[in-house]
């Protein structure tokens, strides 16, 4: 008897790198690759995939991530407050201020 290669890649994996295809078809061509799938696992795992993808493009859009202010502990005072009192509030508090410190730049 033949042995049937062991695949390393993860189900996952295979399911993303198939996005377009229909998930019956996607359970017929990994169980020809010896992948134990079934429709209700490839919707979840699409799910999830457009869900994180989702939340790392609002996070992305909102400047929070490891690149922004937010992960020091001044910048997330400053989106606390911006919460307690309201974004359009915050703005015009840090425009203030802005032009202040400007000013007395200037002299």
């Amino acid at each position: 008897m033949a042995k049937t290669p062991k695949t390393t890649q993860k189900k996952s994996d295979f399911i993303l790198e198939h996005p377009d295809v229909p998930a019956k078809e996607i359970v017929a061509k990994a169980k020809g690759l010896g992948i134990a799938l079934t429709e209700k696992y490839v919707y979840t795992i699409r799910s999830v995939a457009r869900a994180r993808k989702q939340r790392d493009e609002d996070r992305a859009r909102a400047g929070v991530g490891p690149q922004s202010g937010a992960s020091s502990p001044v910048g997330g005072l400053l989106l606390a407050v911006a919460a307690e009192i309201g974004l359009g509030r915050a703005i015009e508090l840090l425009e203030a201020e802005r032009k202040r410190v400007a000013a007395m730049l200037a002299r």
